[in-house]
C-alpha cells in the first residue's frame, strides 16, 4: 500500500510539473510586455531623431534667411546712404550755383543802376 501511496503521489507530481505554474505564466506575460514596450520605445526614439534632424535642418535654413535679410537690409542701408550723399551733393552744387547766380544778377543790377 505504501509503494501504491508512493507511485500515484510520483505521478501526481510528475503530471502537475508539465504545465507551467501561473507565475511563471505571468513572467513569461510580462516579459513579453517588456518586449513590446522596448519596440514602441525604439521606434519612438527612431522618429524622435527623424524629427530632431527635421528641425535642425529648418533652423539651418532659418539661419541661412537670417544671414541673406541682413545682408540685403544693410545693402539697401548702404545704397539709402550714397542716395542720401548724393542728393546732399546735388543740393549743395543747386545751393552753389543759385549762390552764383545771386552774385551775378546783383553784379549786373550794381551795373545797371551805376549806368543810370
Amino acid at each position: 500500500m505504501k509503494r501504491l501511496i508512493l507511485l500515484v503521489s510520483v505521478l501526481a507530481l510528475t503530471a502537475c510539473g508539465g504545465e507551467k505554474s501561473q507565475v511563471e505564466k505571468d513572467l513569461d506575460n510580462i516579459n513579453a510586455e517588456i518586449e513590446e514596450l522596448e519596440d514602441q520605445i525604439n521606434t519612438i526614439q527612431g522618429d524622435n531623431k527623424e524629427l530632431q534632424q527635421k528641425v535642425d535642418a529648418k533652423e539651418s535654413d532659418l539661419e541661412e534667411l537670417e544671414a541673406e535679410y541682413e545682408e540685403t537690409v544693410s545693402d539697401d542701408q548702404d545704397q539709402d546712404e550714397n542716395q542720401d550723399q548724393n542728393q546732399d551733393e546735388s543740393e549743395s552744387d543747386e545751393s552753389a550755383q543759385e549762390d552764383s547766380s545771386s552774385e551775378q544778377d546783383k553784379g549786373q543790377e550794381d551795373t545797371e543802376e551805376s549806368e543810370a
